[in-house]
């Protein structure tokens, strides 16, 4: 079997995964452990943990992730998305998170601080 695109990945990261809830899929589309760079830290999760951070906003907010932009190489992939939920809390965010992917799998991302609103839309 071939192994799949950065590209692929990331949509069945935000598609499967994270807008329809599909959280095992993490055992195979990410690395164990995988690597989170953010700002002055670097954050090491296993399968299990990476489930388990998903699952909780999954539940918590059913979010839903679009790409505002998507770019890839083969490589890595970066996503400019916006994130619309059902939850009066968080009710939309915005981020850019790229990746990096080896054999078929996320081996790291970088991911900046959220932001609480919509890229291209002025409220």
């Amino acid at each position: 079997m071939a192994q799949r695109s950065p590209r692929e990945i990331i949509e069945l990261y935000w598609d499967e995964v994270w807008n329809k809830g599909q959280v095992e899929l993490i055992r195979e589309i990410c690395a164990s452990p995988m690597v989170r760079h953010e700002a002055g830290k670097v954050i090491l999760l296993d399968h299990d943990q990476q489930i388990a951070r998903v699952r909780k906003v999954v539940d918590d907010i059913q979010p839903r992730f679009t790409h505002e932009v998507l770019i890839a190489d083969n490589q890595h992939v970066t996503s400019v998305w916006n994130m619309r939920s059902k939850s009066e809390k968080v009710p939309f965010m915005c981020g850019i998170e790229t990746f990096r992917a080896k054999d078929g799998r996320f081996t790291d991302c970088w991911n900046p601080p959220y932001g609480f609103a919509l890229w291209g839309e002025v409220e």
